[in-house]
C-alpha cells in the first residue's frame, strides 16, 4: 500500500449526505419558528383588539348601555342573574388577521339588578371575544381570544 492524500469518493459522498440531512433540518426548523411568529403575532392582534373592544364599555363611564331588563319589558330585574347578552357584534375581514373576524360583546350582571340599569356596587361583567381564521361565511372553527373584566358602579 502506498500513501495517498485526500479522500476517497466514498467518504466524500456520505460527508455530502451528512451535510444535506442537518440542512434539511435546520431549514425545517426555520419554516416551523417562522410559522410559529405568524401566528403568535395574529394571536397578540387578536387580543389587542378584544382588549380594546372590552374596554369601550368596561371604562370610567356609567354603564348606560347596560339594560338589566329583557327588551321590550320595562319591568326590572326580568333578565335572570347572570345571564349574557349581546352588547355588539360584527363580522368582518380585519388587517393582520386571517379569514373571516367575528367580534361580540356580552355583558351580565352576575348577582342580579336592584332597578332597570346596573346599581351602585353591583358589579357588571363585560366579555369580549375575537374569533379568527373563519372561512367566508363567519362561521365554524377558528382561534378565539377572550377578554372579560367586572365593573362596579
Amino acid at each position: 500500500m502506498k500513501n495517498s492524500d485526500g479522500f476517497t469518493i466514498v467518504e466524500v459522498a456520505v460527508t455530502l449526505v451528512v451535510i444535506g440531512i442537518f440542512s434539511i433540518v435546520i431549514l425545517m426548523m426555520q419554516t416551523q419558528v417562522s410559522n410559529i411568529s405568524v401566528l403568535e403575532v395574529q394571536h397578540t392582534k387578536a387580543s389587542y383588539l378584544a382588549y380594546s373592544n372590552m374596554r369601550k364599555y368596561a371604562n370610567d363611564s356609567p354603564p348606560t348601555w347596560f339594560e338589566c331588563v329583557t327588551p321590550p319589558s320595562s319591568t326590572p330585574s326580568t333578565r335572570a342573574p347572570g345571564s349574557r347578552y349581546l352588547v355588539t357584534g360584527s363580522t368582518g375581514r380585519v388587517d393582520g388577521l386571517p379569514g373571516m373576524v367575528r367580534q361580540e360583546v356580552y355583558a351580565s350582571a352576575p348577582y342580579g339588578c336592584l332597578s332597570g340599569t346596573a346599581s351602585f356596587g353591583m358589579p357588571i361583567k363585560v366579555e369580549s371575544v375575537v374569533e379568527y381564521g373563519l372561512p367566508s361565511s363567519g362561521t365554524g372553527s377558528g382561534r378565539k381570544v377572550v377578554h372579560a373584566t367586572y365593573a362596579a358602579f
